[in-house]
This record gives structure tokens, sequence and C-alpha cells, in this order.
């Protein structure tokens, strides 16, 4: 499908060699904060220029801070929301939980090579979700000092490679590489429901404001939509030539955006449940995206070692 620009709903600009290698993680919790994770080993704290009134302008993006460390690199970044707590997950198979404004490690989580990949936060910031390569969903308290998870759910054995915790608080979302998603509630563990629209791994996982809907991308290159309270099959958004690595939902609208290994973002209205825009800035892989909390701005990062910021062209956004 082409796109005219009379639907084009966001102006992109470009941000090159921001890290020295892939970026592979990306977490926006507050309009003038940007955090990305990258294979260089180090997460990167951003200032976000207001947007206030200069939607037109040039998007200024400043360096804030560099967090070093992480070995072998950085699989997944997640921020509390108030901007203060970061977690991080590398491919060395450890968790740092950083204090962004005292720029020093809270905590050190070392469960093991196989027991952590992708990170969450709960909305309340006091618990840390990771989902493992064996299958669990591992919880830790924010603030305790012990290697050993606080509780573990666990699912049918599957690699989970993406989690999320919904905006209420009382479900986690876990999707995993045979394609399944599950949910799970939070007070005991319990599974709630499974997902089973995709034909291969989940690779990205989010929620809608109002935790009644899960969006899903997989490497079978669909995005599926799932009524949480519904027992009918999900509708689909297709439309990527390959694998659907990230997806985002906007936080003030019925919108998405997506992100994949061809190499575009694209922008999806939920309502109309139809394409608006396709973003060609990348010249790799995308595979992270993200909204501001406002639901102005987009970002999205790859193995180009880029970040594409997009400014919404809407009036009154």
């Amino acid at each position: 499908m082409v796109m005219g620009r009379d639907l084009d709903r966001y102006k992109t600009q470009k941000k090159n060699a921001l890290h020295e290698d892939s970026i592979w993680a990306l977490s926006w919790p507050q309009d003038d904060r940007l955090i990305s994770g990258s294979i260089d080993e180090t997460v990167k704290v951003w200032k976000m220029a207001s947007d206030s009134g200069e939607k037109m302008q040039q998007i200024e993006v400043q360096p804030i801070s560099t967090f070093p460390g992480h070995f072998l690199g950085v699989v997944s970044v997640s921020a509390t929301k108030d901007g203060k707590l970061c977690a991080v997950s590398s491919l060395d198979g450890r968790i740092r939980i950083w204090n962004l404004e005292e720029r020093a490690v809270q905590r050190s989580i070392d469960p093991g090579l196989v027991e952590t990949w992708t990170v969450c936060f709960h909305p309340s910031g006091e618990m840390l979700a990771s989902g493992t390569q064996t299958g669990k969903i591992n919880v830790y308290q924010t603030h305790s000092k012990e290697d050993k998870p606080e509780a573990t759910i666990k699912s049918d054995g599957r690699f989970i490679l993406a989690t999320a915790y919904s905006p209420c608080g009382r479900m986690i979302a876990a999707g995993s590489n045979d394609g399944v998603v599950s949910l799970f509630d939070t007070e005991n563990g319990n599974l709630i429901r499974k997902l089973e629209a995709h034909s291969s791994a989940v690779r990205s996982i989010a929620w809608s404001p109002d935790s009644q809907t899960v969006l899903t991308g997989s490497q079978d290159k669909s995005i599926m939509i799932h009524d949480v309270s519904a027992k009918t099959n999900a509708a689909m958004l297709p439309g990527h030539d390959s694998w659907v690595l990230s997806v985002a939902h906007n936080p003030s609208r019925p919108e998405c955006i997506s992100g994949g290994s061809d190499k575009k973002v694209r922008v999806w209205d939920l309502a109309q449940r139809q394409l608006s825009q396709i973003v060609e800035e990348h010249t790799d892989q995308v595979w992270a995206v993200d909204y501001n909390p406002s639901g102005t701005r987009f970002v999205s990062s790859g193995d180009d070692g880029a970040l594409v910021v997009g400014q919404s062209l809407r009036s009154g956004s």
C-alpha cells in the first residue's frame, strides 16, 4: 500500500550515530527524557526538547548521561513512570537497576544465563518482571537485594521473548517463541487466558491505556489485536514484509506503531484497522519503538544505530 502525504500523521527526523552499534531497546518514561540501550554495551539517557508550539522545527536530542558495563549488549530496558529508575537486561544474563538521578546501580541481579531476557516494571514501580529462556516469568521486588525472585510464574516451558504489565497492574502478558501469548493474574500468578493467534515467535507486546486490548507483533509478519474480555478471534494488521520486531500503543488515542526486519516503521489507525503512514528512514532492522507519555511523538531504533523521531502533525496534538 502506498500512502499519500495527506494521510501522513508524523513528520520524522533521523538522528544518526547516537550509539556505536545496534540499538535494540527503548523506553520513553517522560516527555523530556528518552532512554536507549545498545549492543555497544551502554544505556544512554537523552533530553528531548519540548514540542509545544514547535511541531515543524528541528527536534533536539541532547545527551544527558551514559551507563556502561552491560556486557555483550543490551537486550531490554524498562523505566518507572517517574523516570527515576531504569531496569536493563543484557546478553550476559544480568539485570541492573539504575538510579538515573544518582547515576548509580541501585541493584544488580545475576539470576543465571538463561533466567532473563526481557524486563518490564509494574506500573507501581515496586516490582520488576523478567521473561526467561526457560519459559518462566521471574518477579523481583525493586528495592530488594536478593538475586532470588520474590515469585515465579510458570508457563508451558517456551522461551519468553516479550513481557508487558497491563496499565492497571492486574495482568502480565508473556509472548513466547511458539507464537502463544499468555495472560497471567499478577496477584496469584494464575493463567487467565491463552491467545493463540500467531504461527511464529512473538517478539513484542503492548497494552492499550485501558488494559482492554493487547497488541502482539510476531515473526509471522503480522500484528494481532486481542480483546482481553472477548473470546473471539483477534483482528490482524498485515503489511510488514518480514518479521515484526516491535510494537507500541499510543497512550492518548487508538493508534499504534510497529517496526520490523523490513527496515520500516508503520503507523496504524486502530479505530479503522488500517495503515496510515510508512516511515522508511532506517537502513536496517527496526528493533524497538515507543511513544512519549503524551502520545505526541514516537521514536524508533534498530541495527543502523540511529534514532528516528516522529512528531505529530495533528492539530491539538
